[in-house]
């Protein structure tokens, strides 16, 4: 593994460059969020090394999600990839939107939130929101109905609210079931019943529990900007830096459609028209105020006033590079992907609540996010510590003059007639296993024993008497912030937060780590 795997508060807590991930609200149209996260995962899994293991959870330092887009960032930030969050979605849509002759959404709720809640309760089990099994930073958006307030709920360890107070009744963030406070988040007015959180709890007095519903009812069915105050704000305790290259904030809609209305003489149809109108409002209000804090690779025109404020920015700077995928649902957006669809189908396509249209949505979303997801939207100042790249950051450094080694040959096998390069034998150093080769170097320093890559050996050291070498080439080196485990020639070496991660090479290609004491005996500045 060629990056470092954080803790949740090593992403609270630790300097440097920060990454945010916040999914829409969309009912069943979550499915095309997950379209464009396949995309992402994959790209950002090359850029980290291709390991099979490497999880959008290691990646983000805080996900957010409001209403579907919460189960999917729990899903993430509990360390499911991508494909498994696939597999749990359309599982979880044929199961639980199922019409109902009785339940049309007027007198009764569309859907019985009994299926939601035994889904929910498969993926994320007995697991709380403090629980240090959430491997990331976690913002879920939840609306309180009867106080009328957005209730974000958070996992950040030293939040306001996350602990418990010494003489206080309230019951923490951090005690929430997870399960319940995404199903708070999902809970759709019409579609699903509220979901009845316990607030506080004192003996003798009455328990108090707040009726929440899906926070795409308030204005952060997009939750960018809320996790960026979040993540920004004292308010939240988290303050993390800001201004350029400070803070990647990519966010993913579930797709937009055609915001028009038609009129109608109907007062009940008009207000639900009405209604409808202002939460697409509010969504335009947040992007217009995310593309107008931030420099941005996919800036999209907000209207025909304001463009896409390209040349625009409050304060005049930028707060954070931002980043947002949205699908065009509309007969001009859906041709350019796939010509074929038929307008009963496209028109069905708006509606949360399909589970035909799963499919489709989800092939549309793939589609869509080969064509707008680059790898220049992710750039290398945001990579993982320890994670391959292209150098900068580095430090130059030359084993010191009086410094060599011992070392010899290991021409032994099994089979005389085995090739140079063939297996000889494996050995468990540096808290990984190592596997040695015909033709590698057995190298003694003064205390350790390991061996050395053939072809590292001769392209780095040199003899200066028989059994003698000193490496003669310089390497470059820089300190891991954290605990990790970097993949070598060898095999792999595990290593802790102060030790150093050692270069052959400036692409970080051929790397080990060394401890701090270590690396001071053998190592110098390269001036």
């Amino acid at each position: 593994m060629s990056y470092s795997i954080l803790t949740r508060d090593q992403h609270f807590q630790s300097p440097g460059p920060k990454r945010i991930l916040a999914l829409d609200g969309g009912g069943l149209r979550g499915i095309i969020t997950l379209g464009y996260l396949k995309q992402v995962e994959t790209l950002l899994r090359v850029r980290h090394g291709d390991d099979p293991s490497f999880r959008l959870g290691h990646y983000f330092d805080l996900i957010a999600g409001t209403s579907t887009g919460a189960i999917i960032a729990a899903g993430l930030a509990i360390g499911l990839s991508v494909e498994e969050l696939i597999t749990h979605y359309l599982q979880l849509g044929r199961k639980v939107f199922k019409g109902s002759f009785w339940r049309q959404g007027m007198l009764r709720d569309r859907y019985d939130e009994a299926a939601l809640i035994e889904e929910l309760r498969q993926v994320f089990g007995d697991r709380q929101l403090g629980d240090p099994t959430i491997c990331t930073g976690l913002l879920v958006v939840t609306k309180r109905m009867d106080t009328g307030s957005p209730w974000p709920l958070g996992n950040n360890p030293k939040g306001r609210y996350f602990s418990a107070k010494q003489g206080s009744s309230t019951i923490p963030n951090a005690e929430y079931p997870l399960w319940q406070v995404v199903r708070a988040s999902t809970a759709a007015p019409t579609f699903f019943g509220p979901e009845r959180l316990t607030i506080a709890r004192e003996s003798g007095k009455n328990t108090v529990r707040g009726e929440f519903v899906d926070g795409g009812v308030s204005p952060h069915n997009n939750p960018a900007l809320q996790a960026l105050m979040y993540a920004t704000l004292d308010g939240y305790r988290v303050r993390w830096p800001t201004g350029a290259n400070q803070i990647l904030l990519v966010s993913i809609g579930t797709g937009r459609a055609d915001p028009s209305r038609k009129p109608s003489n109907v007062a009940a149809v008009a207000g639900i028209n009405a209604l409808s109108s202002l939460m697409d409002d509010c969504a335009t209000l947040v992007e217009t105020l995310m593309q107008w804090l931030s420099s941005s690779a996919s800036s999209s025109v907000i209207n025909r006033e304001l463009d896409d404020l390209g040349k625009d920015l409050l304060a005049g700077k930028s707060s954070v590079s931002y980043c947002r995928y949205q699908l065009d649902l509309t007969r001009e957006g859906i041709d350019a992907l796939k010509p074929d669809v038929d307008d009963k189908t496209l028109a069905s396509l708006r509606e949360m609540d399909r589970p035909a249209n799963l499919n489709l949505l989800k092939e549309l979303g793939e589609l869509a996010a080969k064509r707008s997801v680059r790898k220049t939207h992710f750039p290398s100042v945001f990579d993982l510590p320890g994670a391959a790249g292209d150098g900068v950051g580095l430090r130059t450094y030359r084993r010191r003059d009086q410094a060599t080694v011992s070392a010899i040959p290991l021409d032994l096998a099994a089979n005389p007639e085995a090739e140079v390069g063939s297996a000889l034998f494996t050995y468990y150093k540096w808290g990984a296993r190592q596997t040695c080769k015909r033709g590698d170097w057995l190298v003694y320093n003064g205390e350790d024993v390991h061996t050395v890559d053939r072809d590292t050996f001769a392209s780095t050291y040199t003899e200066v008497r028989p059994g003698q070498y000193s490496k003669t080439t310089p390497v470059w080196a820089e300190r891991a912030e954290c605990r990790g485990e970097i993949v070598t020639k060898e095999g792999s070496t595990r290593y802790k937060a102060g030790d150093y991660l050692v270069y052959n090479k400036p692409d970080r290609k051929d790397g080990y780590a060394v401890t701090a004491k270590k690396f001071a005996q053998l190592y110098e500045v390269d001036s």
